[in-house]
């Protein structure tokens, strides 16, 4: 069987304790990006993140070492937060 051929840029996700229980339902933390090129072994680019909990599995599978030949933008939608609109999220609090 041939092997893969790595893609340049690959992510991680790394997940942050929150400590404000006021917000117990929610996971926070960073997509963080790997240029295998260069060889400082840090990253070179990253995404923070702030959602319900109950995304959070969803979340991983999308994001966690997924690879890609492009370097990525990450840009997050917070419209539906900052109206308020997550009943899930809300009913849990």
């Amino acid at each position: 069987m041939a092997k893969r051929k790595q893609k340049r840029y690959f992510f991680t996700v790394v997940e942050e304790v929150i400590m404000d229980p006021k917000y117990q339902h929610f996971r926070g933390g960073r997509i963080e990006v790997y240029d295998r090129k260069d060889k400082s072994g840090y990253a070179c680019y990253e995404a923070r993140f702030f959602i319900p909990e109950e995304f959070i599995d969803s979340f991983r599978e999308t994001w966690n070492f997924k690879e890609s030949d492009e370097m990525p933008f990450i840009h997050w939608d917070y419209s539906e937060v900052e109206k308020g609109n997550n009943e899930k999220s809300k009913n849990k609090r």
